[in-house]
């Protein structure tokens, strides 16, 4: 009987060996089968850590890029803010999470998803170098920048040109055809009416010489300011077409020039739009600024239009796009709101730091 217990429990304590052992093997094969999951040939960095950020698995081009994550852990720069998104992943039903890490000299772009394996969460970070594209970004803006300053300046040197030396000619001719029209005896009627109507074209002209100098650039830009600028524009736009515009705006605003330039080409497509398209009888206009950005609004009472898909700037042809593109170069945002039949709302959003001139 002794000897009976004997075997039997050496039989169970094999068994228990033997269970351990495949327990051990299910274990590693799950281990094999979840490192399959990561490509070691991937060029791109596969990062995966606990839920407070702490490496567990880096692939070798993670491991060749930084090597000073294992030790930093969840102090270095990529794994650094992931605690927001476990919140997020807890929350919701987000599978995974995209961000930009901007580390100074290296941007990365990273895709950070949640996982389950078994009963461990866990985050995998599936990471890549996204420097030099990032680079060609800011170059191409900086050409784009540099682009619409030389067409701001070129409009402000023409604009100068039109008011400073046709301008005066004009005048000048006006001058002496008065004076011509002043020698001209009262019996020659024909030639003193001919007179009337060369000093009427005269004025005419030199009217619309003005108006177009100030469309290619306003010198009250300059002088008073954006707010009163944009109101005399208001008032202006609104008696050429028949348009009843309100104006709202701020006064004592100190806006970098890029900005007040700005501002005043988004009303200035923003009207002509309504105008054009519109069918509008009243215009908002609203110029504001609050703790972090300078805004411009415009508003009408028009027909709206219908959104084509999810990028209504871009298909609507209204001049949208071009306004959007300046706003973006400041790193503003261009934000459009229509309902057909009710009207359009355009609004112009410029961070501080743009207004300022602190770019």
């Amino acid at each position: 009987m002794k000897d009976d217990a004997k075997i039997i429990a050496d039989l169970k304590q094999q068994i228990h060996e033997l269970e351990q052992q495949l327990s051990d093997y299910q274990h590693l094969e799950k281990k094999l089968q979840w490192l399959a999951t990561f490509p070691e040939q991937n060029p791109n960095m596969v990062i995966e850590t606990d839920l407070l950020g702490r490496p567990t698995y880096m692939n070798p081009e993670a491991r060749q890029r930084f090597p000073e994550l294992w030790q930093k852990g969840s102090s270095h720069p990529l794994l650094k803010g992931l605690r927001p998104i476990v919140a997020a992943f807890v929350d919701t039903d987000q599978e995974f999470v995209g961000r930009e890490v901007d580390m100074g000299d290296v941007v990365v772009e990273q895709k950070v998803c949640y996982t389950i394996e078994g009963d461990v969460y866990r985050l995998r970070i599936y990471a890549h170098d996204i420097t030099a594209r990032k680079r060609a970004e800011e170059a191409i803006q900086g050409l784009a920048k540099r682009i619409v300053q030389a067409q701001e300046e070129e409009r402000h040197r023409i604009s100068r040109e039109l008011h400073d030396e046709a301008g005066q000619a004009l005048t000048a001719l006006k001058i002496a055809l008065e004076i011509i029209q002043g020698d001209v005896p009262a019996t020659e009627e024909s030639l003193r009416q001919n007179l009337d109507e060369a000093i009427a074209l005269t004025d005419s002209a030199r009217d619309q010489i003005r108006m177009l100098a100030r469309g290619l650039r306003p010198p009250a830009l300059d002088t008073v300011g954006l707010n009163l600028t944009l109101e005399d524009f208001c008032q202006t736009f609104g008696r050429r077409t028949q348009l009843a515009i309100q104006y709202e705006g701020s006064s004592g605003l100190k806006l970098s020039g890029a900005v007040n330039i700005c501002l005043y080409r988004v009303l200035q497509e923003a009207l002509t739009n309504v105008a054009k398209h519109a069918q509008a009888e009243q215009v908002w206009v609203k110029l504001w600024q609050d703790e972090t950005a300078v805004h411009l609004s415009i508003a009408d009472d028009g027909l709206g239009f219908q959104k084509k898909g999810t990028a209504p700037l871009q298909s609507s042809g209204l001049g949208l796009l071009g306004m959007q593109e300046r706003v973006e170069l400041l790193n503003g945002r261009l934000e459009l709101r229509t309902i057909p039949g009710e009207g359009t709302t355009v609004t112009a959003n410029l961070p501080l730091r743009a207004a300022k001139g602190t770019l």
